[in-house]
């Protein structure tokens, strides 16, 4: 096992880390899967998410489903299964990863079109989530739905498309492409050469330029796949991903501590797991504890917070209405992935965040609820496990008193869902 970091949170995780931690990795905190963290270490807890629980019938009906919606290029069907894997995963840190390296990537199912490509991007991102950096970048830099994704499917000898130099500069080195213009052209001329037609990629070596490129530390005939093992190494990437990764899992709101910067480098620097990064900004004593390193929750957040842990399945309706709230899980609407931070926290926001929780505790079957919401509100505990669920931390000052009334005069169901709406309107519950 390899040691812990320095930084990183030495001791055992209680109730209260133990669901900061799993809110973070996975969007959401389920009683039971909380408790299977606590009394465990960072390192420990995080290879439990990884490892994630045993997959049942349901989840095998999921992937084969998924499957056929990619073959038959069934776009809404498919949006929908890509939420299923989000709500019911055995392996929903998996899923979450996943989802950073299309955002990284910047890869739509919309602009990439042919539906089954797509999905081999995406299964061989979940396949390598928590691969090193160089395994990733191997498969998703050489993948012919990028190209797609940047509308460069033909890559010609004489006339190399700068948009993949362009973007891979600003958005995965994390460089102003106008500032490295040397780079963008040498990334593209890497590029030539590749074409994808029928879905296929195509290398066409009298289409390459064989001319002197430089990419990171090597110069030479480089390739994309020369490209990708580079930037894999280089140091301004790495720390683009690593800050990346921190404003995915952990908060956009505050700056990463340098040390921790280091640290995290330092581990991807030396070819270790992504694994093991996210382990370091994860488990890192300062993050973890103070409760300033919140991040405000995307849609996508909000609904899993609900869905999750009171049992809801992934409807078409429900998918759909994500995407109209700005979180289509099958598309990042720009090159630089999906919004994030505060672009969420504005007041019109927050209200359809509050609203589309209302709505799935009343839209039934539309919205995926199932029996296990009206167990959970049955529970003589019901109130305390709400707050432990839906609130990272105890209630505010303010909010006691109202809360304390609301569940004690709650002696239904449509009154205790009521109380459900009442935390999703805290500012404890739009910061995860």
């Amino acid at each position: 096992m390899t040691p812990l970091s320095a930084g990183v949170y030495p001791g055992t995780l209680d109730r209260e880390l133990a669901a900061r931690l799993l809110r973070r990795a996975a969007g959401f905190v389920a009683i039971e899967e909380r408790d299977g963290l606590v009394g465990l270490d960072v390192t420990q807890a995080v290879a439990r998410l990884i490892g994630g629980a045993q997959a049942g019938p349901r989840w095998q009906e999921i992937h084969d489903l998924e499957e056929v919606s990619a073959d038959r290029g069934q776009l809404n069907g498919y949006r929908a299964w890509q939420l299923a894997r989000l709500v019911e995963s055995p392996q929903p840190f998996r899923e979450m990863v996943t989802l950073f390296w299309l955002d990284l990537f910047a890869v739509s199912a919309l602009r990439v079109d042919a539906l089954r490509l797509y999905h081999d991007l995406r299964s061989g991102l979940r396949e390598r989530a928590f691969d090193s950096l160089e395994k990733v970048f191997a498969f998703a830099l050489t993948h012919p739905a990028l190209l797609l994704n940047l509308r460069a499917p033909s890559n010609y000898r004489s006339q190399p498309q700068q948009q993949i130099g362009r973007f891979i500069v600003q958005y995965v080195v994390g460089h102003d492409p106008g500032e490295k213009a040397a780079l963008v052209a040498d990334i593209a001329r890497a590029y030539t050469g590749m074409f994808v037609t029928s879905g296929r990629l195509r290398v066409l070596d009298y289409e390459h330029d064989p001319g002197e490129k430089t990419v990171g530390d090597q110069t030479g005939d480089l390739r994309a796949e020369d490209v990708a093992r580079a930037l894999a190494r280089d140091q301004a990437t790495i720390e683009n991903v690593v800050r990346r990764l921190f404003g995915w899992f952990v908060t956009t709101e505050v700056a990463i501590p340098q040390q921790l910067l280091a640290t995290a480098k330092n581990v991807a620097l030396d070819g270790r797991p992504i694994a093991e990064v996210l382990t370091v900004l994860l488990g890192w004593e300062e993050c973890l504890k103070d409760p300033r390193y919140r991040r405000v929750k995307s849609p996508l957040e909000v609904y899993l917070a609900v869905a999750r842990p009171f049992g809801y399945r992934a409807t078409t309706h429900a998918a759909e209405a994500l995407a109209e709230l700005g979180w289509d899980v099958v598309h990042p609407p720009t090159l630089a992935g999906w919004p994030r931070g505060q672009a969420w926290l504005t007041a019109s926001q927050v209200a359809r965040h509050l609203a589309l929780v209302r709505t799935m505790l009343s839209g039934g079957e539309n919205w995926g609820a199932t029996s296990q919401i009206t167990e959970a509100l049955s529970r003589p505990d019901w109130s305390s496990r709400l707050v432990e669920t839906l609130l990272d931390g105890a209630l505010s000052a303010e909010a006691r008193a109202d809360w304390q009334k609301l569940a004690e005069n709650a002696r239904d169901e449509t009154a205790k869902k009521e109380a459900v709406a009442f935390l999703a309107s805290l500012p404890e519950f739009q910061l995860a």
